[in-house]
């Protein structure tokens, strides 16, 4: 018989349960805190208060109400008053909250965004200059250009990158490039910063954006931006399709992707009789399509 040797296997008499050496204890107690803060927005708790709701020792609360004030995300009514949740607190969250809306939301509006058009439907936005895929609902045709969420790709290269580089100040633009460089992937990409911003111009005045073989050869693109309650908009979409597909029923093509936009961006509480600051307004929908349309699925574009 093997014998059993006593290391492999450590029994602890007191019952409890081991302590995860991935958890640090103060995360836990500084947020132990703050849903403390949320008990009762109307009466701010004093520090007595809150030692006594959390059951801990009074130092520790007062040292993490502290802490959390020197970086902003608590504030003191008074300098012997109670405890509240700052501004910056809520700003934390704000600009996730959006997307975390919009995914549910545009996943079934390019199922049929795709199912319509034949085409590859995508979602992307704008991550530290680069354009990030949130979701893709790939063609059934045999011949697509396929991505996957997660992937990043290069903004300037892109009919979704291009929305979003649009609404950006001129400055912003210029810390992309110097960030991510323009480099040539196609024959067809964009390389200079002149040409960009030429083309940046261009889809703000029209409100899409059309990629033709200039992130992949045989690949056409069209892009819109989706809008939410900002200034700016926090999404794009795309169709994509090869070339020789796309080319005759672009227009089509468009149309489709600025209608399911409109639609997305009037759900995400969007205004479409506000103006951007720059005067700039978001493409009307195309004749005959209604802005509260219902997402019905339709036949194929023609020519797919």
């Amino acid at each position: 018989m093997t014998p059993v040797h006593a290391n492999k296997l450590k029994i602890r008499s007191s019952g409890k349960p081991a302590r995860d050496r991935n958890v640090v204890d103060v995360g836990k107690k500084m947020f132990v805190v703050l849903e403390a803060l949320t008990r009762n927005p109307r009466n701010p708790p004093s520090l007595e208060e809150i030692t006594h709701s959390v059951g801990l020792a009074k130092t520790t609360v007062y040292r993490l109400l502290n802490t959390m004030k020197e970086i902003g995300y608590v504030e003191q009514t008074s300098p012997n008053g109670g405890y509240v949740l700052s501004q910056k607190f809520f700003e934390l969250s704000r600009p996730a909250v959006p997307h975390q809306y919009l995914m549910p939301m545009a996943r079934t509006w390019l199922e049929r965004l795709s199912l319509r058009t034949g085409g590859t439907a995508s979602l992307g936005i704008l991550d530290q200059g680069s354009l990030l895929y949130l979701a893709v609902i790939e063609s059934q045709h045999p011949y697509r250009y396929a991505m996957k969420p997660g992937d990043y790709y290069y903004a300037h290269a892109t009919a979704m990158g291009k929305c979003l580089l649009a609404y950006l100040s001129e400055e912003e633009v210029d810390e992309v490039i110097r960030t991510h460089g323009l480099p040539r992937l196609t024959r067809n990409t964009i390389t200079t910063g002149t040409e960009l911003l030429s083309v940046l111009a261009m889809v703000k005045r029209d409100g899409f954006a059309i990629n033709v073989e200039e992130n992949a050869d045989g690949v056409m693109c069209v892009g819109a931006p989706i809008w939410g309650p900002e200034v700016r908009p926090m999404a794009a979409l795309s169709i994509s399709s090869p070339l020789v597909r796309m080319q005759g029923v672009i227009d089509s093509m468009k149309n489709e992707a600025l209608r399911v936009a409109r639609q997305l961006s009037l759900m995400l509480g969007h205004n479409p009789e506000i103006a951007t600051p720059e005067g700039v307004q978001p493409q009307a929908p195309p004749p005959g399509i209604a802005a509260a349309e219902s997402p019905e699925i339709l036949a194929p574009v023609s020519g797919d």
